[in-house]
């Protein structure tokens, strides 16, 4: 394993992340398919990759620019199995600084939509346990319990102590920043519970 630590310029300024993750419930209650997702998907190249870092407007010459997006397949060891995709190029510095800084620190949709009301009955977990992504700077990682509460967010967590810190948890994508970072957690690919 290489030692080696990346500088911040070190970086292509890429991000990859799930856009949509089918037969899960999202924080806003919301749940999909994977033929939602692939409708998405599939809707979005078709409508020429519109991009914007606030959902107020579609600037198609931005520094924000899609370079790929695809469906997570069978076998990926990446992603979750079924979801949207999005690879990212950051070429707006205050953003991309904001990506390092966890700022950002993942994708959001924006679409006219009909919804369809359901009754489901879904396997619910309260506690959920992993390990974080990597610091972007050395490379560290944590061990992780979250709690959620009965819509499926995190309400309360903390993860492991690495390099004499720990952090809180309190959000459902990152932890609180501690020794001047954050990490992204990700408790859809987490532990069934406990």
């Amino acid at each position: 394993m290489s030692t080696e630590v990346k500088r911040r310029d070190d970086y292509e300024r890429v991000v990859f992340a799930e856009v949509l993750i089918p037969d899960q419930m999202d924080v806003f209650g919301d749940f999909h398919t994977r033929t939602s997702v692939k409708n998405f998907a599939y809707g979005f190249m078709k409508q020429g990759f519109g991009v914007e870092a606030t959902h107020n407007s579609i600037d198609r010459s931005s520094d924000l620019k899609v370079v790929e997006s695809f469906l997570a397949r069978e076998g990926d060891t990446e992603f979750i199995i079924g979801s949207w995709v999005v690879g990212m190029y950051i070429g707006d510095d205050e953003i991309w600084n904001g990506v390092l800084d966890g700022t950002y620190n993942g994708f959001s949709y924006q679409a006219l939509v009909s919804a369809v009301y359901v009754d489901m009955v879904m396997p619910y977990d309260v506690i959920r346990v992993g390990v974080t992504e990597p610091d972007l700077e050395d490379g560290h990682v944590h061990d992780y319990v979250v709690i959620l509460d009965d819509s499926g967010r995190a309400i309360a967590g903390g993860t492991s102590e690495t390099d004499g810190h720990m952090h809180k948890i309190r959000s459902h994508t990152f932890t609180e920043e501690a020794n001047g970072h954050i990490h992204i957690y990700n408790f859809v690919q987490g532990s069934e519970g406990l």
